[in-house]
This record gives structure tokens, sequence and C-alpha cells, in this order.
């Protein structure tokens, strides 16, 4: 029977939804297990560090996809031979020091790309184990931390990346992406479309702007795809962005197969309920979509990790890559009148995807709580440091 209290440290982050995304999944699942010795505790780290230069970021982060692409690019690509280099290594160093030293967490788990956490491991020789859940399907250096204990990853192949750069494979797991329960779930898909005023005998394509509404021309693509199919029906979810909502409800308002959609608790439903998708290819949003095995389209995929996730799904043959609202309609039309090669895709999503990922995960995180071996000064020169340099 184990008595023993122990305290895990989340560090995540709140660029995009996904890294939220995952660290619920993981916080609920563990409630789940109804584990009164595990204390869970959550960090933005560098929006508690920093808040007004994190917030300029995040804003940035967000128009990159439309005005800054280049310069994201050139961010993201850059010295990719360098695994230690990184503009930002140090940003939040204070902060995470204090956590430590209030906290005292037992492990610590990086649900976002946090280079700071080697300067810990590295030149303060922190020995708490680290764990990182990676969100994307291809490697970043950003997400790599000397002498971390744990990598769980999506997939196979990005395995024998982190091999390739000297992680130990004992180190790495495949656990597939985290993502709620309720995605592997069964859900009645008549019941829904019908409750939510659509055709049950329709085929359903789903189209999402993401979180923050950031993409154009949806109007014409939606407008394009019914002329082409028109035995079809869309569904439109415009996230955060009201004015996107307020211009399609203006032009679909009296279309009986469109449904404009604001912010959606209910993605979940949608997804289960569709035979396409076009979306942005975030790390979760594709991961869901996987586990619901619907076929994607990737609309002008952004360079840097929203491309590589696009990548990946393509090679495998789950998705396709639209660069235009032109070539969006022509495949979007072209899969949705070929339901044979959407099936197509739909099976080798089924044979790829892994099920209850964050259940393994959070199983796997125990065993590494109690089996990893620490040294009586698991802090290293964090509280030197703190004496001279932390308020």
């Amino acid at each position: 029977m184990v008595t023993q209290y122990k305290k895990i440290l989340i560090i995540t982050g709140s660029f995009g939804n996904g890294h939220l995304q995952v660290t619920r999944s993981i916080v609920n699942r563990f409630q789940q297990m109804n584990l009164d010795h595990i204390k869970i505790i959550e960090h933005d780290l560098f929006m508690e560090a920093h808040p007004i230069i994190t917030t300029i970021c995040k804003k940035w982060y967000i128009n990159s996809f439309k005005y800054f692409r280049n310069t994201y690019k050139q961010f993201y690509y850059s010295r990719p031979d360098k695994l230690d280099k990184c503009f930002y290594k140090y940003f939040g160093l204070n902060k995470l020091l204090n956590l430590l030293l209030k906290e005292k967490p037992d492990l610590i788990l990086l649900t976002f790309p946090t280079p700071v956490m080697s300067v810990l491991t590295e030149q303060f020789n922190m020995n708490v184990p680290v764990a990182t859940v990676m969100t994307d399907y291809r490697m970043h250096k950003n997400w790599i931390t000397p002498h971390s204990e744990r990598y769980y990853l999506a997939t196979e192949e990005t395995k024998e990346e982190f091999k390739s750069i000297g992680i130990p494979e004992e180190n790495i797991k495949v656990t597939g992406i985290p993502i709620a329960d309720k995605f592997e779930e069964d859900i009645d898909k008549s019941a829904w479309l019908s409750q939510n005023g659509l055709d049950p005998t329709k085929p359903t394509i789903l189209m999402s702007a993401g979180a923050f509404g950031v993409s154009k021309g949806f109007d014409e693509i939606i407008k394009s795809i019914l002329n082409r199919s028109p035995n079809s029906q869309v569904v439109m979810i415009c996230g955060k962005s009201k004015e996107l909502k307020r211009t399609l409800d203006a032009q679909f308002n009296s279309y009986s197969n469109v449904l404009i959609l604001g912010y959606t608790q209910h993605m979940n439903e949608w997804m289960a309920s569709c035979q396409l998708m076009v979306t942005k290819p975030g790390g979760i949003t594709i991961s869901e979509a996987l586990t619901r095995k619907i076929p994607l389209v990737f609309l002008n995929p952004a360079p840097g990790q929203e491309l590589e996730n696009a990548i990946y799904f393509e090679d495998k043959g789950f998705g396709r890559i639209a660069l235009t609202p032109e070539e969006t309609i022509e495949v979007v039309s072209d899969l949705s009148n070929h339901p044979r090669e959407l099936a197509h895709m739909s099976n080798l999503m089924s044979e790829a995807k892994v099920s209850h990922s964050t259940y393994k995960l959070c199983k796997d995180l125990l065993d590494l709580l109690y089996t990893s071996t620490q040294t009586q000064e698991i802090y290293g020169k964090v509280p030197l440091y703190a004496k001279f340099f932390v308020k």
C-alpha cells in the first residue's frame, strides 16, 4: 500500500490551446484514478514569469499565422543541429527556481517546450525526474531536455528521430498525444445531427478556423464545395472570432445545409458525426481526428510545427495539404465525391491510432515517480543560487 505523499509539477504554456488541453487531459485522468497520495500542481511558467512580454509574444504568435510566416519559419528552423542553442533558453529561470523551492516536486512534467529546464539539469545539477510530453508529430530541438528521464511521443517515427540524436531508447515511450477520453466513446451520429437541424443521411464536411479563427476565405470555400458536392452539408466552426462568425452568418443564414458555429465545447461530437474535416494541423486537433478516424484537409499550414504535422499526416495517407482556397475546394470536392478514397484514409487512420494515450502516459508517470532514484541533494545548486538571486 502506497502511503508516501508525492507531488507532480506540470509546466505548461498558453501559446494556443493545445498545451493546455493536454495538461487538462492528464490532470483529469489522474483525478479519475482517485490517487489521494498524489498532488498535481499546474503552472504556466512564461506567463507567470514575464506576463507582459509573454502576452506580446502570444499576440505575435497568433498573428504569425497570417502576417509573420517567414519570421516564425526562421525562428522554428534556426540552427537545427545546435540542440543546446535557443534564444529564450534562460527565459523564466528565476520563476522556475522559485517554483521548485516553493512546491518541492517529486517529478516535473513538461507539456510545453521549456528549454530553461535544461539549465537546471545541466548547470544546476538538479536531480528531480523530468518527463516531457511532446504535442507534435516531428521532433524539434526545443523539446529536448538533457538528462530527462522520459519522453512521451506520438509515433514510432518520432521515437527514431529522438534516438538519432542520442536519447536512450529506454527513456522514450510511444503513448500517442494525450487527448480527452471522450474522443474514444461512441456517439449517436444521427441523433446529434438531427438535434442540430442537419440531415443525418447527408455526408457532413466539418470546417474549423481554429480556436482563434485566424483563417480567411471560408465563405467562397463553402459555396464552391456545395456547388461541386450538392449532396453534402457543411458545419463551420469559427472559433473565438466573432467577426468571422458574424460574416458567415450573414451569408449562410438561409442555407439549410450550412451550420455556422462559434467556439464550441462539442468538437468531439462534430468530429464523430462528419466524414471529412478541413482544419489547421495543430497537434491536439489532428490527434483527436486520428482517434475518430476522420480524414483531414489542411488549409495552408504555417511553416513550423503546423507544416511538419501536415506533411507527416499526408505522407501517412491520413490527409491532404491544400495551400490555397482554390486548392482546398478541389481537394475537398474530390474526396467528398469519392467515398471509397475517404474510407481508405479512414482505415489507415484506424490502423495507426494509439488508443487510451492519456491513461498509458499517466500509468507510466506513476511508475517513473516511484522507481526513479534520487540522490539526497536533489536540487543541487538551486538553493545556493536562490539565496543570492531569487526573491
